[in-house]
Protein backbone atom coordinates (compact mmCIF):
# COMPACT_ATOMS: atom_id res chain seq x y z
CA UNK A 1 0.00 0.00 0.00
CA UNK A 2 1.29 3.38 -0.71
CA UNK A 3 -0.95 6.73 -1.20
CA UNK A 4 -0.13 10.91 -0.96
CA UNK A 5 -2.81 12.65 1.03
CA UNK A 6 -3.14 15.85 2.23
CA UNK A 7 -1.53 16.26 5.76
CA UNK A 8 -4.75 18.62 6.78
CA UNK A 9 -7.00 16.27 5.31
CA UNK A 10 -5.16 12.99 6.84
CA UNK A 11 -4.81 14.63 10.16
CA UNK A 12 -8.73 15.51 10.33
CA UNK A 13 -9.94 12.16 9.46
CA UNK A 14 -7.55 10.66 11.77
CA UNK A 15 -8.71 13.08 14.59
CA UNK A 16 -12.01 11.93 13.55
CA UNK A 17 -11.86 7.89 13.52
CA UNK A 18 -9.86 8.18 16.57
CA UNK A 19 -12.66 9.40 18.47
CA UNK A 20 -14.18 5.65 18.63
CA UNK A 21 -10.57 4.51 20.10
CA UNK A 22 -10.76 3.62 23.84
CA UNK A 23 -7.78 4.59 25.94
CA UNK A 24 -8.14 1.70 27.94
CA UNK A 25 -8.20 -1.39 26.37
CA UNK A 26 -6.35 -4.98 26.75
CA UNK A 27 -6.51 -5.91 22.94
CA UNK A 28 -3.58 -3.63 21.22
CA UNK A 29 -5.27 -3.64 18.10
CA UNK A 30 -7.89 -1.44 19.71
CA UNK A 31 -5.44 1.23 20.41
CA UNK A 32 -4.49 0.94 16.25
CA UNK A 33 -6.40 2.66 13.26
CA UNK A 34 -7.11 0.81 10.29
CA UNK A 35 -6.48 2.78 6.65
CA UNK A 36 -7.49 1.18 3.67
CA UNK A 37 -6.41 2.64 0.32
CA UNK A 38 -9.14 2.27 -2.62
CA UNK A 39 -9.13 4.01 -6.06
CA UNK A 40 -8.86 7.78 -5.51
CA UNK A 41 -9.72 7.73 -1.46
CA UNK A 42 -8.93 6.24 1.64
CA UNK A 43 -11.01 4.54 4.76
CA UNK A 44 -9.90 5.48 8.18
CA UNK A 45 -11.35 3.07 10.84
CA UNK A 46 -11.69 2.68 14.53
CA UNK A 47 -13.22 0.78 16.85
CA UNK A 48 -13.44 -0.13 20.85
CA UNK A 49 -16.27 -2.95 19.64
CA UNK A 50 -18.68 -0.47 21.41
CA UNK A 51 -19.10 1.96 18.99
CA UNK A 52 -16.97 2.50 15.36
CA UNK A 53 -15.94 5.45 13.50
CA UNK A 54 -14.85 5.46 9.53
CA UNK A 55 -14.10 8.68 7.74
CA UNK A 56 -12.89 8.85 3.46
CA UNK A 57 -10.12 10.76 2.79
CA UNK A 58 -9.39 12.26 -0.55
CA UNK A 59 -5.83 10.90 -1.55
CA UNK A 60 -3.99 9.84 -4.77
CA UNK A 61 -3.07 5.50 -4.08
CA UNK A 62 -0.02 4.72 -6.13
CA UNK A 63 -0.77 1.06 -4.62
CA UNK A 64 -4.10 -0.21 -2.92
CA UNK A 65 -4.26 -2.05 0.44
CA UNK A 66 -4.43 -1.68 3.87
CA UNK A 67 -2.36 -0.79 7.15
CA UNK A 68 -2.98 -0.26 10.98
CA UNK A 69 -1.45 2.16 12.76
CA UNK A 70 -1.07 3.37 16.39
CA UNK A 71 -3.49 6.28 16.98
CA UNK A 72 -2.06 8.21 19.78
CA UNK A 73 0.88 8.19 17.51
CA UNK A 74 0.18 9.20 14.35
CA UNK A 75 -2.48 11.84 15.61
CA UNK A 76 0.61 13.51 17.28
CA UNK A 77 2.74 13.28 14.15
CA UNK A 78 0.50 14.80 12.37
CA UNK A 79 -0.61 17.59 14.30
CA UNK A 80 3.46 19.19 14.10
CA UNK A 81 3.70 18.48 10.75
CA UNK A 82 4.15 21.43 8.18
CA UNK A 83 1.27 21.70 6.01
CA UNK A 84 2.08 19.94 2.73
CA UNK A 85 1.57 16.18 0.99
CA UNK A 86 2.36 13.09 3.02
CA UNK A 87 3.33 9.77 1.79
CA UNK A 88 2.19 6.76 3.63
CA UNK A 89 3.02 3.23 2.69
CA UNK A 90 3.52 -0.17 4.95
CA UNK A 91 6.10 -3.14 4.25
CA UNK A 92 5.75 -6.69 4.60
CA UNK A 93 6.62 -6.58 8.79
CA UNK A 94 3.42 -4.17 9.29
CA UNK A 95 6.08 -0.84 9.43
CA UNK A 96 4.34 2.56 8.88
CA UNK A 97 6.20 4.76 6.94
CA UNK A 98 5.60 8.17 6.75
CA UNK A 99 7.33 10.71 5.03
CA UNK A 100 6.07 14.77 5.03
CA UNK A 101 9.24 17.49 3.27
CA UNK A 102 12.07 16.28 5.23
CA UNK A 103 10.07 14.49 7.83
CA UNK A 104 10.59 10.81 7.68
CA UNK A 105 9.24 8.12 10.52
CA UNK A 106 8.89 4.53 10.91
CA UNK A 107 5.73 3.70 12.86
CA UNK A 108 5.71 -0.51 14.04
CA UNK A 109 1.80 -0.91 13.19
CA UNK A 110 0.05 -4.47 13.49
CA UNK A 111 -1.47 -7.03 11.02
CA UNK A 112 -4.50 -5.36 9.29
CA UNK A 113 -6.18 -8.78 9.43
CA UNK A 114 -6.82 -8.42 12.89
CA UNK A 115 -8.42 -5.59 13.16
CA UNK A 116 -11.89 -6.21 13.62
CA UNK A 117 -14.38 -4.88 10.74
CA UNK A 118 -17.15 -2.57 11.49
CA UNK A 119 -20.37 -4.22 11.84
CA UNK A 120 -22.94 -3.69 8.06
CA UNK A 121 -26.20 -2.68 9.43
CA UNK A 122 -28.72 -4.14 8.00
CA UNK A 123 -31.21 -1.16 7.44
CA UNK A 124 -35.37 -2.14 9.38
CA UNK A 125 -35.88 1.02 10.18
CA UNK A 126 -34.40 4.69 8.77
CA UNK A 127 -34.84 8.70 9.32
CA UNK A 128 -33.03 11.29 7.98
CA UNK A 129 -32.60 14.47 10.57
CA UNK A 130 -31.58 18.21 9.50
CA UNK A 131 -27.79 18.69 11.31
CA UNK A 132 -29.43 21.44 13.76
CA UNK A 133 -32.44 19.45 14.58
CA UNK A 134 -30.22 16.42 16.00
CA UNK A 135 -27.45 18.67 17.17
CA UNK A 136 -30.17 20.32 19.78
CA UNK A 137 -31.61 16.99 20.51
CA UNK A 138 -28.75 15.32 21.90
CA UNK A 139 -27.42 18.87 23.59
CA UNK A 140 -30.76 19.12 25.63
CA UNK A 141 -31.13 14.93 26.41
CA UNK A 142 -27.68 13.91 27.04
CA UNK A 143 -26.60 15.34 30.57
CA UNK A 144 -29.59 13.46 31.80
CA UNK A 145 -28.45 10.33 31.30
CA UNK A 146 -27.36 7.94 34.51
CA UNK A 147 -23.47 7.80 34.96
CA UNK A 148 -24.41 4.86 36.78
CA UNK A 149 -23.32 1.41 35.29
CA UNK A 150 -25.15 -0.79 37.17
CA UNK A 151 -28.39 0.41 35.54
CA UNK A 152 -27.51 0.16 32.37
CA UNK A 153 -30.81 1.30 30.26
CA UNK A 154 -30.75 4.58 31.24
CA UNK A 155 -26.98 4.89 30.34
CA UNK A 156 -27.91 5.26 27.27
CA UNK A 157 -31.06 7.54 25.09
CA UNK A 158 -34.18 6.21 24.38
CA UNK A 159 -34.42 6.96 20.07
CA UNK A 160 -37.89 6.39 18.92
CA UNK A 161 -38.95 6.36 15.76
CA UNK A 162 -42.41 6.57 15.55
CA UNK A 163 -45.39 8.68 12.98
CA UNK A 164 -42.89 10.54 11.01
CA UNK A 165 -41.31 11.79 13.57
CA UNK A 166 -38.33 11.15 16.26
CA UNK A 167 -37.93 11.39 20.33
CA UNK A 168 -35.20 11.30 22.23
CA UNK A 169 -35.70 10.41 26.19
CA UNK A 170 -33.46 10.23 28.73
CA UNK A 171 -33.77 10.07 32.75
CA UNK A 172 -31.30 9.00 35.49
CA UNK A 173 -34.09 8.60 37.91
CA UNK A 174 -33.90 12.09 39.45
CA UNK A 175 -35.17 13.76 35.99
CA UNK A 176 -36.36 13.27 32.13
CA UNK A 177 -36.00 14.64 29.41
CA UNK A 178 -38.30 14.47 26.07
CA UNK A 179 -37.24 16.24 22.85
CA UNK A 180 -39.29 15.63 19.49
CA UNK A 181 -37.71 16.41 16.42
CA UNK A 182 -38.66 16.90 13.36
CA UNK A 183 -37.68 14.83 9.94
CA UNK A 184 -36.62 15.41 6.37
CA UNK A 185 -38.03 11.67 6.11
CA UNK A 186 -38.60 8.45 7.91
CA UNK A 187 -39.40 4.68 6.98
CA UNK A 188 -40.36 2.25 9.73
CA UNK A 189 -41.00 2.77 14.02
CA UNK A 190 -38.84 1.82 16.44
CA UNK A 191 -38.02 2.42 20.01
CA UNK A 192 -33.72 1.86 20.38
CA UNK A 193 -31.56 2.90 23.06
CA UNK A 194 -28.93 4.29 21.64
CA UNK A 195 -25.16 4.61 24.32
CA UNK A 196 -24.89 8.31 25.95
CA UNK A 197 -21.17 8.13 24.06
CA UNK A 198 -22.58 7.96 20.68
CA UNK A 199 -24.97 10.64 20.86
CA UNK A 200 -22.24 13.02 22.01
CA UNK A 201 -19.73 11.87 19.28
CA UNK A 202 -21.91 12.56 17.04
CA UNK A 203 -22.94 15.63 18.17
CA UNK A 204 -19.25 16.67 17.67
CA UNK A 205 -18.91 15.48 13.82
CA UNK A 206 -22.24 16.77 12.99
CA UNK A 207 -21.09 20.23 11.75
CA UNK A 208 -23.28 23.09 12.40
CA UNK A 209 -25.46 24.67 9.32
CA UNK A 210 -27.42 22.81 6.51
CA UNK A 211 -26.93 19.40 5.90
CA UNK A 212 -28.88 15.97 7.15
CA UNK A 213 -27.96 13.08 8.75
CA UNK A 214 -28.61 9.81 7.51
CA UNK A 215 -29.88 6.72 10.56
CA UNK A 216 -29.84 3.36 10.23
CA UNK A 217 -31.65 0.87 12.61
CA UNK A 218 -30.86 -2.57 12.94
CA UNK A 219 -32.35 -4.98 15.95
CA UNK A 220 -28.73 -4.65 17.64
CA UNK A 221 -26.99 -1.83 16.10
CA UNK A 222 -27.13 2.05 15.06
CA UNK A 223 -25.34 3.65 12.09
CA UNK A 224 -25.49 7.45 11.50
CA UNK A 225 -24.00 8.92 8.29
CA UNK A 226 -22.50 12.20 8.20
CA UNK A 227 -21.32 13.27 4.76
CA UNK A 228 -18.40 11.24 4.06
CA UNK A 229 -18.31 10.10 8.17
CA UNK A 230 -19.61 6.97 9.41
CA UNK A 231 -20.61 6.33 13.23
CA UNK A 232 -21.66 2.63 14.27
CA UNK A 233 -22.84 1.85 17.52
CA UNK A 234 -24.26 -1.21 19.63
CA UNK A 235 -27.24 -0.36 21.11
CA UNK A 236 -28.43 -1.31 24.83
CA UNK A 237 -30.57 -4.28 25.37
CA UNK A 238 -33.46 -3.97 27.68
CA UNK A 239 -36.83 -1.82 28.08
CA UNK A 240 -36.83 1.73 28.64
CA UNK A 241 -39.10 3.02 31.64
CA UNK A 242 -42.30 4.17 30.42
CA UNK A 243 -41.78 7.96 30.46
CA UNK A 244 -44.92 8.77 29.25
CA UNK A 245 -46.28 7.89 32.90
CA UNK A 246 -43.55 10.01 34.45
CA UNK A 247 -45.17 13.63 32.89
CA UNK A 248 -47.67 14.94 34.77
CA UNK A 249 -50.61 15.58 32.73
CA UNK A 250 -52.11 18.82 34.89
CA UNK A 251 -50.99 20.74 37.10
CA UNK A 252 -52.38 23.96 39.65
CA UNK A 253 -49.97 26.50 39.14
CA UNK A 254 -47.94 27.92 36.30
CA UNK A 255 -44.70 30.33 36.38
CA UNK A 256 -43.21 32.49 33.46
CA UNK A 257 -39.57 32.99 34.66
CA UNK A 258 -37.06 34.82 32.80
CA UNK A 259 -34.12 32.10 32.00
CA UNK A 260 -30.96 33.81 32.34
CA UNK A 261 -32.17 35.22 35.42
CA UNK A 262 -32.90 32.24 36.92
CA UNK A 263 -29.81 30.41 35.49
CA UNK A 264 -27.43 33.21 37.70
CA UNK A 265 -29.30 33.56 40.67
CA UNK A 266 -29.31 29.40 41.20
CA UNK A 267 -25.84 29.50 40.23
CA UNK A 268 -24.88 31.68 42.96
CA UNK A 269 -27.26 30.05 45.40
CA UNK A 270 -25.26 27.01 44.38
CA UNK A 271 -21.91 27.86 45.88
CA UNK A 272 -24.19 27.67 49.24
CA UNK A 273 -26.20 24.90 48.15
CA UNK A 274 -23.17 22.48 47.20
CA UNK A 275 -22.25 21.77 50.85
CA UNK A 276 -26.16 20.57 51.85
CA UNK A 277 -26.58 17.80 48.83
CA UNK A 278 -27.47 20.64 46.26
CA UNK A 279 -30.73 21.65 47.95
CA UNK A 280 -32.43 25.17 46.52
CA UNK A 281 -35.44 26.31 48.07
CA UNK A 282 -37.42 27.99 45.67
CA UNK A 283 -40.55 29.94 46.98
CA UNK A 284 -43.10 31.71 45.11
CA UNK A 285 -45.33 34.35 46.70
CA UNK A 286 -47.26 37.12 43.94
CA UNK A 287 -45.05 38.04 41.42
CA UNK A 288 -41.61 37.09 43.16
CA UNK A 289 -39.53 33.79 43.49
CA UNK A 290 -37.11 33.75 45.67
CA UNK A 291 -34.25 31.52 45.48
CA UNK A 292 -32.90 30.11 48.81
CA UNK A 293 -29.63 27.95 50.23
CA UNK A 294 -28.57 26.92 53.42
CA UNK A 295 -25.27 25.18 54.93
CA UNK A 296 -23.79 25.49 58.34
CA UNK A 297 -20.36 25.33 57.33
CA UNK A 298 -20.86 28.31 54.72
CA UNK A 299 -24.15 30.41 55.47
CA UNK A 300 -27.16 31.50 53.45
CA UNK A 301 -27.94 32.36 50.11
CA UNK A 302 -30.98 34.49 49.04
CA UNK A 303 -31.83 35.67 45.42
CA UNK A 304 -34.93 37.06 43.85
CA UNK A 305 -36.53 36.94 40.69
CA UNK A 306 -39.59 38.63 39.35
CA UNK A 307 -41.90 35.95 37.19
CA UNK A 308 -45.32 35.42 35.80
CA UNK A 309 -47.84 33.37 38.51
CA UNK A 310 -50.83 31.88 37.81
CA UNK A 311 -52.65 29.88 40.76
CA UNK A 312 -51.92 29.90 44.32
CA UNK A 313 -48.20 30.56 46.08
CA UNK A 314 -45.97 27.79 46.47
CA UNK A 315 -42.56 26.80 48.43
CA UNK A 316 -40.10 23.73 46.93
CA UNK A 317 -36.76 22.67 46.98
CA UNK A 318 -34.85 20.99 44.07
CA UNK A 319 -31.06 20.02 43.90
CA UNK A 320 -29.50 23.33 42.20
CA UNK A 321 -27.11 21.29 39.62
CA UNK A 322 -30.33 19.66 37.94
CA UNK A 323 -31.65 22.86 37.27
CA UNK A 324 -28.71 24.56 36.20
CA UNK A 325 -28.09 21.64 33.92
CA UNK A 326 -31.90 22.47 31.98
CA UNK A 327 -31.32 26.12 31.73
CA UNK A 328 -27.98 25.93 30.44
CA UNK A 329 -29.28 24.17 27.04
CA UNK A 330 -32.37 26.64 27.05
CA UNK A 331 -32.31 29.77 24.86
CA UNK A 332 -35.24 31.33 25.16
CA UNK A 333 -35.92 34.36 27.11
CA UNK A 334 -38.51 32.78 29.59
CA UNK A 335 -39.18 29.05 30.77
CA UNK A 336 -42.54 27.79 31.84
CA UNK A 337 -43.02 25.27 34.94
CA UNK A 338 -46.20 23.79 35.88
CA UNK A 339 -46.87 22.45 39.41
CA UNK A 340 -49.12 21.04 41.41
CA UNK A 341 -47.22 20.57 44.88
CA UNK A 342 -43.88 20.60 46.79
CA UNK A 343 -43.85 16.69 46.42
CA UNK A 344 -44.82 16.37 43.08
CA UNK A 345 -42.87 17.07 39.91
CA UNK A 346 -42.23 20.05 38.09
CA UNK A 347 -42.73 20.42 34.52
CA UNK A 348 -40.24 22.67 32.61
CA UNK A 349 -40.11 23.59 29.02
CA UNK A 350 -39.16 26.57 26.90
CA UNK A 351 -41.42 29.52 26.51
CA UNK A 352 -43.92 28.57 23.29
CA UNK A 353 -41.99 25.36 22.82
CA UNK A 354 -43.68 22.52 23.49
CA UNK A 355 -41.59 19.86 21.62
CA UNK A 356 -39.65 20.33 24.75
CA UNK A 357 -40.43 18.60 28.19
CA UNK A 358 -37.60 18.98 31.34
CA UNK A 359 -39.47 16.60 34.26
CA UNK A 360 -37.60 17.04 37.81
CA UNK A 361 -38.17 15.19 41.22
CA UNK A 362 -38.21 17.90 43.50
CA UNK A 363 -36.43 17.42 47.44
CA UNK A 364 -37.63 17.04 50.64
CA UNK A 365 -37.97 21.02 51.38
CA UNK A 366 -36.75 20.55 55.02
Amino acid sequence: MKVICARKDLYEGVQTAGRAVSPRTSLPILGHLLITAEEDKIRIAATDLEIGMECIVDAKVEEPGNMTVPARTVTEILAALPDTDVALSVDDTNTVSLKCGTSDYSILGLPADEFPMLPEVREEVSVVVEHDAIREAIKRTAFAISQDESRAILTGILTQVIDGGLKLVSTDGHRLCLQECAVVESHGAVNAIVPGRALNELSRIVPEGQGTVEVKIAPSQIMFRVGETILISRLIEGQFPNYDKVIPKEHTKKLTVPTEQLLQSVKRAEIVARENSHRTIVSVQDGTLTVTAESGNVGRAHEEVEVIKEGEDIRMAFNARYLMDVLNVIDTEAIEVELSGEVSPAVIRPQGQEEYTYVLMPMQVE
